[in-house]
């Protein structure tokens, strides 16, 4: 790793009292001085060991006050955490350990957290991610700069660092806990990998090496993918703006989608299946469209596909009926006991006939409507049958007693609106689009 990168910078290294953190505090301590950082040190107790967790954190306490180095100390119950978060204890330790460290970048603590993952590290990794069906992105290789995240030691083998910690007489903190296995990665570091370098010598040296390779050609593969990319006109309050064009090469089509939707901030939970719902959308009429989850949608517009962020204009909005001009959502509605000029699509009808309870609001599930000249169907099909898009049907105001739509607006009144011989109160209805 090039330090001259990091003059002037403040590096807070992730300390658990263990051989590869106590290292890697030396190591850099030992450069501190030469290339002009500032060098602090964050240690993350768990809670999931009793005394001998508390005992190393007293460890790196007293390491740090020996060395000079600042300490920032953070302390959970993980147990408690992964009961409550419903997932694994070894998943709650590491999103606790992250959200120390994103707390100290945030709070402007320090410029970068270095992280003691070695090249041993890094095979496991990829054996796991491997196993679990990973693509090539989650094949590869970890980096030595990673945004604020620093691994100086990726390079190195388990056997390198133990070797600079006898050769510099440091002494650290053994995990028994490390040895046990129990968890799923425990068992690849102590029992398949082991076993591989005894059927195949070099076999960890290789995952990792194959690693890097993955990234390389990932990274190469999503800076083609780009080019799929548009920032498109909006059409609607909720449209994203961003647009993909149709491939049908899913490895960049793939890619292209998954910057699109990180983006929009759906950065975990995405599946294979969730891309090929879009993927698929190349093949089906304009207007289909496939929900995703984090509230973002993916519609195909033609010969694009277009990304829109659900109920961003729907919330929970409702207006009582009166005259007058009023906001709709990504619709301005207009009311009048006059015609409204310049209206596109404008409504007459019988404002005698409007229940006092009726409210605008948007469409939903189980609402029926009874179509101008007669004939009752659900809301939706009424509106499929008119060919109106399902991005459409959502944001577009109805006037609703309960379940029964009186008037969609834009569109159509229902027979109970109907004007006729006895009408006595004339109203007109216009809505027009807002601007973006």
């Amino acid at each position: 790793m090039n330090f001259g990168e990091f003059t002037g910078k403040r590096i807070c290294v992730a300390l658990s009292g263990g051989a590869d953190s106590v290292a890697l505090l030396h190591y850099l301590k030992e450069r501190a001085e030469a290339f002009s950082f500032l060098l602090s040190a964050v240690n993350c107790e768990h809670g999931l060991r009793g005394e001998e967790s508390l005992a190393d954190t007293r460890f790196a306490q007293e390491l740090c006050k020996d060395w000079g180095v600042p300490l920032f100390c953070f302390s959970e119950d993980c147990a408690a955490r992964a009961n409550r978060d419903k997932v694994s204890v070894e998943t709650a330790a590491r999103e606790f350990r992250y959200e120390c460290f994103e707390s100290l970048l945030a709070q402007d603590k320090c410029d970068y957290i270095a992280l003691g993952h070695h090249a041993d590290d890094e095979a496991e990794t990829v054996l796991f991610r491997l196993c679990r069906g990973a693509s090539l992105t989650g094949a590869g290789a970890m980096k030595e700069v990673a945004g604020r995240y620093l691994r100086p030691f990726l390079s190195f083998s388990k056997e390198d660092i133990l070797s600079y910690a006898k050769e510099k007489g440091l002494s650290y903190r053994t995990d028994e806990s490390n040895f046990e296995p129990i968890a799923a990665r425990n068992r690849l570091r102590l029992e398949v990998l082991p076993k591989l370098e005894e059927i195949i010598p070099g076999a960890a040296e290789n995952l990792s090496r194959f690693a890097c390779l993955a990234a390389a050609d990932d990274e190469y593969l999503y800076a083609l993918s780009k080019s799929l990319i548009e920032n498109g006109e909006k059409i609607s309050a909720n449209d994203s703006g961003l647009r993909l064009r149709f491939c049908k090469e899913k490895p960049l089509f793939f890619r292209a989608c998954l910057t699109v939707l990180k983006t929009l901030g759906f950065t975990k939970d995405y599946t294979q299946k969730h891309l090929e719902s879009v993927y698929a959308l190349q093949e089906l009429q304009t207007g289909a469209r496939a929900v995703l989850k984090s509230g973002i949608a993916a519609e195909r517009i033609y010969d694009k596909i277009a990304f829109f962020i659900e109920g961003a204009i729907r919330g929970e909005w409702s207006r009582g009926f009166a005259v007058g001009s009023f906001d709709g959502g990504r619709y301005a509605i207009a009311v009048s006991t006059d015609p409204i000029e310049g209206a596109e699509k404008l409504l007459r009808f019988d404002g005698e006939k409007v229940p006092e309870n009726a409210v605008f609001r948007f469409p939903e599930e189980g609402d029926t409507f009874e179509k101008f000249g007669g004939g009752r169907k659900s809301l939706k099909k009424y509106l499929v049958d008119k060919k109106i898009s399902a991005r459409e049907r959502e944001g577009l105001p109805v006037l609703a007693d309960g379940t029964e739509i009186l008037l969609v607006c834009g569109v159509e009144i229902s027979e109970k609106l109907r004007v006729d011989e006895s009408t006595r109160k004339f109203l007109y209805l216009a809505i027009k689009q807002k601007k973006e």
